[in-house]
């Protein structure tokens, strides 16, 4: 049989499937999308997450009924005019690309999708910046996203940015990436966020900590990476938010010391403190952290000793320790290191090391020493 089979079984598909609602191609081996695909009337949900699919063939825009189109982690860059533009059901859109990592860029605009509810992976950064100011603008019609991922902004975009999530009512879910760890997240001008947000990712520096986030009362998760933030100002104006349950400092805290109040953090149960270099200390006051789970801390070269206070976390289930120091970790050796009294509550305490295929690998102390 000549040609690709692959493509011919699609096109053989499109023709005898003309009723067909789902086509998940997720994981397939499969390099190329049918044109005929775009006959599939019926259909609803597609994916081509995780294929080496490069092109979403412009036919798909006859898909009326199409609620998903999913092509994360596939070699798509591009969805190009004409696509999206008669795609008025659409309500999952699901980007990003697998060999850079970065978002997928949206031609022809996005605001006429108003039925829109997640909007994953959208790239906003382009050589012409009015475009990507412009796509960022379009953001403003999609007043029922509950789900925001935008990867690759700029400050220039950041007030632009503002203005469409204050309409974003529903919005439940943002993560906002800058295009890189040193360019400033200007995010300062949401005077009223979305009252229902419940997880917030930001990637880039922030200078200082936008105001309204100390207002999100139903916030479950909160991420800060590259944030740069120091003093005591901004941990003191996370830790009243009622509902936290998580908080994840990935380089988003470049002080020296870093002070959990009395009375702070109520409710949060999972605390990660990742690659802050300059912390050499951690203070946490009577009554602080007095729901923490899990606690995961490091790299940090400059935090000498164990701190003490980790004894004071009574409910505290798992301590991870990631590519610290051997001599911080001999400190706790089983019944000899001169920390391990600070430790040894604790039912689960790790000491994790990424190997040379950059995996983490964990051990217990006792299997960290013995392996020595």
């Amino acid at each position: 049989m000549g040609g690709n089979p692959k493509k011919q079984l699609l096109g053989t598909l499109a023709m005898n499937f003309k009723l067909l609602k789902v086509l998940d191609l997720q994981d397939a081996l499969l390099d190329q999308l049918h044109e005929e695909i775009g006959n599939l009337l019926h259909l609803r949900y597609l994916s081509v997450k995780r294929t080496k699919v490069k092109i979403v063939p412009t036919s798909i825009g006859n898909l009326h009924n199409l609620q998903t189109l999913n092509v994360q982690r596939s070699f798509v860059t591009v969805l190009q005019i004409g696509i999206l533009s008669r795609l008025h059901k659409l309500r999952h859109l699901l980007a990003s690309s697998h060999i850079t990592g970065r978002g997928v860029k949206i031609q022809g605009g996005i605001g006429h999708l108003e039925e829109l509810q997640t909007l994953r992976g959208m790239e906003v950064n382009d050589h012409e910046e009015w475009v990507g100011l412009l796509t960022i603008k379009e953001l403003e019609n999609l007043k029922q996203l509950r789900k925001l991922v935008i990867l690759n902004m700029k400050r220039e975009y950041g007030n632009a940015l503002c203005t469409a999530i204050k309409k974003m009512k529903n919005l439940q879910s943002l993560r906002v990436w800058a295009i890189n760890g040193n360019e400033i997240l200007n995010l300062h001008s949401l005077s009223s966020p979305p009252e229902f947000l419940q997880h917030l990712y930001l990637g880039g520096r922030l200078e200082m900590l936008p105001n309204w986030i100390s207002k999100l009362d139903n916030l479950v998760a909160l991420s800060l990476r590259s944030s740069g933030l120091t003093g005591t100002r901004a941990i003191k104006a996370l830790q009243a938010l009622p509902n936290l349950l998580e908080l994840y400092f990935y380089g988003g805290y470049d002080g020296e010391q870093l002070c959990f109040a009395f009375g702070g953090f109520q409710k949060l149960k999972v605390l990660y403190l990742r690659f802050l270099k300059g912390l050499n200390s951690i203070i946490i006051e009577e009554g602080g952290l007095p729901v923490l789970h899990l606690l995961r801390i490091g790299p940090s070269a400059q935090l000498k000793e164990v701190p003490s206070v980790i004894r004071n976390l009574r409910e505290l289930k798992s301590l991870f320790f990631v590519d610290m120091p051997i001599e911080f970790l001999d400190r706790m050796k089983p019944y000899r290191g001169q920390d391990y009294w600070i430790v040894e509550h604790i039912p689960n305490v790790q000491f994790a090391f990424k190997d040379k295929g950059g995996l983490f690998k964990s051990y217990a102390p006792q299997e960290f020493h013995d392996a020595k």
